[in-house]
């Protein structure tokens, strides 16, 4: 499933939550918009809690940038990362009825 974030109607700023009204120019119309890539800016690992330790592993969790122009945004990883500017491949995940920022390492 794709990651959608929403981008001004008005100003093209792109953001993430959604919000009310533009935070550039306070329009209050916004296009929903596809992002697939995003730069690794930091991460951190979470351990495991309780009786899922076994079964999931720590969670790790990222702040990244959209590729080509923003927002930056805290997404969930499913492998671990190498280095600060990795390149990521950015993609939704339903969770409780929210579809969340997910992302994954691409080589190189």
């Amino acid at each position: 499933m794709s990651l959608n974030i929403d981008q001004c109607r008005a100003c093209a700023h792109r953001c993430y939550p959604s919000r009310l009204w533009c935070p550039a120019c306070g329009h209050d119309q916004v296009l929903p918009v596809a992002v697939d890539d995003a730069e690794l800016l930091a991460w951190t690992v979470m351990p495991a809690k309780g009786d899922a330790a076994d079964e999931a592993g720590p969670a790790i969790i990222a702040t990244v940038r959209a590729l080509p122009d923003g927002p930056m945004l805290v997404a969930r990883l499913e492998d671990m990362p190498t280095h600060i500017g990795q390149r990521l491949r950015l993609f939704g995940r339903e969770t409780q009825g929210r579809v969340l920022p997910w992302a994954r390492t691409l080589p190189g």
